[in-house]
């Protein structure tokens, strides 16, 4: 039977990780594409040194810190190593996706639709939350001031509900941090989707 995939995607500190974990908690095959994103720049480190320089470079390894104020301040910069990083990750989970057995494999991604990752979804849950609470969480979680802040919105324009691929069946859940809330969205989106339990074989 072909597993139900849910992507789940949303603007950063929307709180998508919250939502991942709910649907890990009720049995669900959880795929972290940002995980995967650390691995990608490990895999491919050789290449990121020769295209950003040594000043990403620290003992041999991707200082992602020095990376980011690179990329995130130079839209170019981040086309670079999109086209980099991107392609290894996308082949990376279509593999875990043809080996999967389970019911219900949940998707986190916040570039989905960017990467294409969108195609691959059944359903899709667009987590939003009011830029003020995601600047919040931003500055607590990254140390993020206002105004790397609104960069990182800036690289983030295509991140849109409006964009997701039309093919797949889409929820907007709004997120205000109650973890109680959270998994009553998610319980209403199983039933919604058709599944009691994301079990494991």
């Amino acid at each position: 039977m072909k597993p139900v995939v849910i992507g789940i995607t949303g603007k950063a500190c929307a709180g998508k990780n919250q939502y991942a974990k709910a649907f890990e908690e009720l049995g669900a095959r959880l795929i972290d594409v940002d995980r995967l994103g650390h691995q990608a720049l490990e895999a491919n480190k050789d290449r990121i040194i020769a295209e950003f320089g040594d000043s990403v470079a620290d003992r041999g390894e991707i200082d992602r810190k020095a990376l980011g104020a690179i990329v995130f301040s130079d839209p170019s910069k981040l086309k670079a190593l999109e086209k980099i990083s991107h392609p290894w990750m996308v082949a990376r989970i279509e593999r875990i996706l043809a080996e999967e057995t389970a019911e219900v494999i949940v998707l986190n991604a916040a570039l989905l639709n960017r990467m294409g990752l969108d195609r691959l979804c059944s359903h899709i849950l667009f987590i939003a939350a009011p830029r003020c609470l995601r600047f919040r969480r931003c500055k607590a979680r990254d140390g993020l001031s206002w105004r790397q802040f609104l960069k990182r919105e800036a690289s983030q324009r295509d991140i849109s509900y409006q964009l997701l691929d039309p093919k797949a069946i889409h929820h907007r859940l709004w997120n205000w941090g109650s973890m109680e809330i959270i998994h009553r969205q998610v319980q209403r989106c199983c039933g919604r989707i058709g599944v009691k339990r994301c079990s494991r074989n």
